[in-house]
């Protein structure tokens, strides 16, 4: 951990002087007294608002230099820490009854809480759906009475709640799918077909292609298939170029995996890149190891005599099979659409964020006093990192979701896009406002004259905001 010791003290200096200078700026801007001189209110309401900006800007830029500032004392600590107590082996991981428990929320109400249990239940690893009262408006029990005196539906319906996550629905259905696939290599019947046609390589590309929604799985199949035809078409050149030489096969495979390096990297197409790859090596790798030693007396395919052509194409239609039924298992069993995630997420999503600025920012600031002071704000830090998070499931949603074909149209991508970006910057700027609040909660008597004053229109304003949020739905 190197740390420069002079970064501290040129950035505390250079701290000062930026204070000195924005203070005597914003000085010079006021006792010009321009808005006083102007004739119209408008103008003057546009010079205030420039030097309001002005003020703003520079305040936060001080308040990023100081965040800068601690943030190098926390690495000074960590150093000595690190120096003194030299980090050691633990074993906690081991103890897989303690995982999944949840910690107990402080300072948030039952509604907010029940509402991030939610989010991170629609997260990837999120706990399963346990009393979140969102979706549940036929079964919802009685608030009011214990857990032993709900109706009987309603303690079923909890009870099964574990069939209703996503991880153990996409679990259950490629087991269902992998045992329809490989049963037929047990059946005597069926066996040497099986064994022709190599529908090992078709169980292996249905486990690959099989994802958690529907989009993901159209997308991983038809790019393993693509994958899987050009390194069938590259496996055949490069044989048929080698004539059998092994010293030429490992120039050939260094140049290809170049290509496939290029398409992972610098294309960001993963599994294609890795699929033609794939598809090279088993095949002139297969057929060299045949010329060499035959060994599983695959006389279908040549033997010692390799013959490319059916090596590649036994390959080719395997992978295609697996491919097939993957996209059809996910499909049919217990499919979990992108489409609805998405549109679901993105309303609750919306609903925390209007929970949230129902508190209202400005109430937290009125309320605060010296006798009672609040230590946090009217966002916490667990729900930022949650917002933060789900926000980006979604993007993840939205890219498998673009994939998903329905006869009702395509999925309208680019609006959703739109309408992404667009919560990103609500939630950038309900960062910045919960970090202004944050710098001091203490407000003057003046400021909450102020506040005071203008209530009535700030709580009103709040509310439309959160009635916004949590009535609107995406298209």
């Amino acid at each position: 951990m190197a740390i420069n010791e002079h970064f501290r003290h040129s950035l505390i200096d250079a701290k000062a002087l930026f204070a000195n200078a924005r203070r005597e700026a914003l000085s010079a801007v006021y006792k010009n007294k321009i808005p006083t001189r102007t004739s119209s209110a408008a103008v003057a309401a546009d010079f205030e608002e420039v030097a309001a900006s002005c003020g703003y800007f520079s305040s936060s830029l001080l308040d990023f230099a100081e965040d800068m500032v601690a943030f190098l004392d926390i690495l000074e600590e960590l150093k000595a820490n690190v120096n003194c107590h030299p980090r050691r082996r633990t074993y906690s991981w081991l103890k897989f009854w303690k995982r999944g428990r949840k910690v107990n929320r402080v300072g948030q109400g039952s509604e907010e809480a029940s509402l991030s249990d939610e989010i991170d239940d629609h997260a990837p690893g999120g706990s399963h759906e346990i009393h979140n009262p969102i979706y549940r408006k036929s079964t919802r029990g009685d608030p009011y009475k214990p857990e032993n005196e709900q109706p009987l539906s309603y303690r079923i319906w909890t009870s099964l709640a574990v069939f209703r996550r996503d991880d153990l629905k996409y679990a259950v259905k490629v087991g269902i799918g992998a045992v329809l696939y490989a049963m037929w290599s047990f059946v005597e019947p069926t066996r040497e077909f099986y064994g022709h046609w190599r529908g090992e390589w078709g169980l292996l590309s249905y486990m690959l292609v099989c994802s958690m929604t529907i989009g993901a799985s159209n997308t991983t199949g038809f790019q393993r298939f693509a994958g899987t035809c050009l390194g069938a078409v590259l496996a055949i050149a490069a044989w048929i170029a080698a004539d059998e030489h092994a010293f030429v096969l490992g120039f050939f495979g260094w140049l290809i995996s170049l290509f496939c390096f290029y398409i992972i990297v610098g294309q960001g197409k993963g599994p294609m890149g890795r699929f033609i790859l794939l598809t090279y090596n088993l095949s002139a790798l297969y057929a060299y190891s045949l010329s060499v030693k035959d060994d599983d007396d695959d006389d279908d395919e040549g033997g010692i005599s390799p013959e490319i052509w059916e090596i590649v194409i036994h390959r080719v239609v395997a992978v295609m099979a697996g491919c097939i039924w993957g996209i059809i298992v996910t499909r049919v069993i217990w499919p979990i659409s992108a489409r609805r995630k998405v549109k679901k997420g993105t309303s609750l999503l919306w609903l925390k964020m209007g929970l949230i600025w129902k508190r209202g920012p400005l109430k937290t600031i009125l309320e605060s006093n010296e006798d009672s002071m609040r230590t946090y704000s009217y966002m916490t830090e667990r729900e930022e990192i949650e917002l933060r998070r789900y926000l980006s499931h979604l993007e993840t949603l939205r890219t498998a979701a673009a994939a998903e074909f329905e006869l009702k149209g395509p999925f309208p991508d680019k609006s959703f896009k739109i309408i992404l970006g667009a919560t990103s910057r609500i939630l950038d700027s309900f960062h910045a406002m919960n970090v202004v609040i944050l710098k001091d909660l203490k407000a003057s008597e003046g400021e909450k004259e102020a506040l005071r004053y203008t209530k009535r229109e700030w709580t009103e304003l709040s509310w439309r905001i959160s009635h916004l949020f949590s009535g609107k739905h995406p298209p």
